[in-house]
């Protein structure tokens, strides 16, 4: 993950955050990972700050990341799948790719209604997906090795077109021994995303091409999008059918 310019990426949500909800303070991330963004953003607002993830293992070096660091972040393992209604939130954030991990629509769906359940009247919700003009423009360059400390990795990587399913594979190699990781992605387009947005509850507020402040369009390789769940209560719709 050395390639990922994680201070650009806080930056940019800090200013998201700025631009739509600036009085924002309780934040939740869902799939933090190692908590390598949440290091950065969580002192450029001074955030009460809480990331979650699914993997224990991840958790463990993200808490050991912070206590150096001396930041205050509290962490919990969660299924962003299924976000518990409380306690609520100002702003949720799902970034670099967690959409795209999941490969069924009626589960995007149930992320957007956890997400809306766990925000207060007037939160806003900010994730961003990878299209499939990433992966289609950019076949040649995710392949590639190298060497991280004690460890050694070999990526491969291929995109189907026809199923837009992005298959990862990771050849590990540690104190002698080979290890090995598949990762699925689905690429979805700009219209399907708003589609599930379109029948969740929450106001579709922007969706921004890349890391800019303009409108995302058929060609955008990243979207950034914000969403807001309305200050009156809204009826949530029942979730779209797989497809």
């Amino acid at each position: 993950m050395a390639h990922v310019d994680y201070v650009m990426w806080a930056e940019y949500v800090f200013e998201l955050l700025q631009q739509h909800h600036p009085a924002a303070n309780d934040i939740l991330e869902l799939g933090c990972g190692t908590g390598s963004l949440a290091l950065v953003l969580q002192p450029l607002g001074g955030y009460s700050y809480h990331a979650s993830d699914f993997s224990q293992e991840m958790l463990a070096v993200a808490r050991r990341k912070t206590r150096q660091a001396r930041i205050p972040i509290s962490f919990e393992q969660m299924d962003f799948r299924a976000v518990p209604p409380k306690p609520q939130y100002d702003a949720i954030l799902l970034l670099y790719d967690g959409i795209n991990y999941i490969t069924e629509p009626t589960e995007i769906a149930a992320v957007l209604e956890g997400a809306y359940r766990a925000l207060r009247p007037g939160g806003v919700f900010i994730f961003d997906h990878s299209t499939p003009a990433n992966s289609l423009l950019h076949s040649d360059g995710f392949d590639d090795a190298g060497q991280g400390g004690a460890f050694r990795f070999l990526r491969t990587s291929r995109y189907d077109a026809d199923t837009q399913l992005h298959t990862t594979l990771f050849r590990l190699g540690v104190d002698g021994k080979t290890h090995t990781e598949r990762h699925v992605q689905r690429a979805y387009t700009q219209d399907e995303i708003r589609a599930l947005i379109g029948a969740s509850a929450f106001s579709l507020e922007a969706g921004y091409d890349g890391f800019t402040f303009e409108p995302a369009g058929e060609d955008s390789e990243r979207i950034h999008h914000v969403l807001r769940r309305p200050e009156e209560a809204v009826e949530l719709h029942a979730l779209p059918q797989a497809g």
